[in-house]
């Protein structure tokens, strides 16, 4: 039995509040359905070579260290993300930076992200200003690069948002 008013001056007969709600919560509850179908089994996380250094040995005659290049400028305080152009004609082995972190010596893997060049995530704060790369390739030749920054003091937040604001109204008037 469906709820239904009629308006007796212009004749309209329209359904009562009770058959919409029951439109909305079936459309609603197929929407839900169809959305938690698509996470029924997850994903599994990526191995954990898939983007790492190279193990392909290209070159087993190569009696070369690999060339290091930092890429990176400036640091700033807080984490970064750390870039270095490493090459090798055998492949690389091993690629990390050392740096100083509340005292004690840190080290970060090295990923590959296009061609020769890797990155990593480090966090450096002040005092800390070295930081040393190493790489080894696949015939165990070993490469060590140690760099001085000076670390540039992290961005405010706050002021960053209050000169957006400022430039966003100064445009306006």
């Amino acid at each position: 039995m469906a709820i239904a008013f009629e308006d007796s001056t212009l004749g309209i007969h329209a359904p009562g509040l009770g058959i919409w709600v029951y439109i909305f919560v079936t459309a609603f509850s197929l929407v839900a359905v169809h959305s938690a179908a698509a996470q029924l089994i997850p994903l599994p996380p990526p191995s954990p070579g898939s983007n790492t250094i190279d193990k392909t040995n290209k070159a087993p005659d190569d009696n070369k260290a690999p060339v290091i290049q930092p890429l990176t400028t400036e640091i700033k305080a807080g984490k970064s993300v750390f870039k270095v152009r490493i090459s090798d004609e055998s492949g690389l082995q091993l690629g990390q930076i050392k740096y100083v972190h509340d005292g004690r010596i840190v080290t970060a893997d090295l990923v590959k992200e296009q061609n020769d060049v890797y990155k990593a995530l480090i966090d450096v704060q002040p005092p800390s200003r070295i930081v040393v790369i190493d790489a080894a390739d696949q015939n165990g030749n070993v490469a060590t690069v140690v760099k001085e920054y000076s670390i540039l003091p992290s961005p405010d937040i706050l002021k960053g948002i209050e000169n957006f604001f400022s430039s966003i109204i100064g445009k306006s008037q």
